[in-house]
């Protein structure tokens, strides 16, 4: 299996691989990890060019040509291994200019089998390349329109070689993002009120510990792997720092909102079913509407819910249970897992 793996500069994904690279070692797996810019830079050096931090300065033919070697290389490399894992980045945003980071030619290459697109907290990604001499000096409003970009041309790819496609946290569990890629375990959303449960963590802490259990059997989604919103929603509590709040200007908070959403939207899109967790009779506009996507798309919506029962939620339901252990035994025997949940 081919596997193409995008993500921003600082994004977090050369560290998911490298650490899944050390966990697919321990699981004995015949596979190899390549890294289109690292192979463009060693195919340039032999060729006695040699590729400096404004790498995207070059001659635009240049890094097509360097770009196309690397994916011939890298093809001929693959054919020692069972699977694949190839990094590459789908486009650049370098001096106000959008580049590309591939053709579909070279995708014709190394016609991926799946695709993974990586994200992480906007703050970690922002402190990332405030390190990086490269990148230092990335604003955050033109850090959230590459995310975004990233992650569309991620999708076109997906759509052209009409293959499946995930937008995975650099926070998921290795493990369960392990069972995502090798295993045929039924994936789910885990939607449950956020906002409305931020001054309760505890709360929060046990629905998320609800989540890890059914991970045992279940790939899982998690809205909060991604923290973005809490720049938008701090309220002094020193969470989150001055400095970075003092950053995020108007335009950039409603990028973050949007882009939670259509991440959140785009998490259900990739499950099977979503699980609802909702211990509150506080209406949560953000569950609803995700049931309401859920159930626009054809996913099945199953709740935990013992408040008093609205026909609008029950319409947006196909079952509601009292209990986690009523829904567990309900999943367990629905989706014929052997996992003792």
């Amino acid at each position: 299996m081919k596997i193409i793996c995008t993500g921003i500069s600082c994004s977090g994904r050369k560290e998911l691989m490298a650490n899944f690279k050390i966990l697919c070692m321990k699981q004995k797996l015949n596979i190899g990890f390549f890294n289109v810019g690292d192979v463009m830079h060693r195919a340039a050096a032999e060729s006695r060019v040699h590729f400096t931090d404004k790498v995207l300065d070059s001659d635009p033919a240049v890094l097509s040509l360097a770009r196309r070697t690397a994916f011939y290389e890298i093809a001929r490399r693959a054919e020692a291994y069972e699977h694949v894992v190839i990094g590459l980045h789908a486009c650049f945003r370098w001096r106000g200019s959008l580049i590309e980071g591939f053709s579909f030619k070279d995708i014709e290459i190394l016609l991926p089998d799946l695709l993974i697109n990586v994200v992480d907290n906007i703050t970690d990604i922002s402190g990332r390349m405030k390190e990086s001499a490269q990148w230092s000096g990335m604003d955050n409003a033109t850090l959230n329109v590459w995310l975004d970009e990233e992650e569309f041309l991620t999708k076109q790819i997906a759509h052209f070689t009409e293959k499946p496609h995930y937008t995975v946290a650099r926070q998921h569990d290795l493990e369960n993002f392990y069972e995502l890629l090798f295993s045929p375990k039924p994936k789910f959303y885990l939607s449950y009120p956020i906002t409305l449960l931020r001054d309760t963590p505890k709360e929060i802490e046990k629905i998320r510990d609800i989540g890890e259990k059914l991970s045992r059997a279940f790939i899982v989604f998690d809205p909060l792997t991604i923290k973005d919103m809490a720049l938008v929603t701090a309220g002094g509590d020193g969470t989150v720092p001055a400095t970075t709040m003092g950053e995020m200007d108007d335009g950039v908070i409603e990028q973050i909102k949007t882009r939670t959403i259509s991440r959140d939207y785009q998490f259900v899109h990739q499950s099977d079913f979503v699980v609802v967790i909702y211990p509150t009779d506080k209406l949560s506009p953000g569950v609803l509407s995700e049931m309401n996507y859920a159930t626009r798309h054809n996913k099945p919506v199953y709740a935990v819910y013992t408040g008093t029962r609205s026909i609008f939620f029950e319409n947006l339901c196909d079952r509601i249970f009292d209990t986690f252990e009523e829904l567990a035994d309900f999943l367990q025997e629905t989706y014929k897992t052997d996992e003792n949940l």
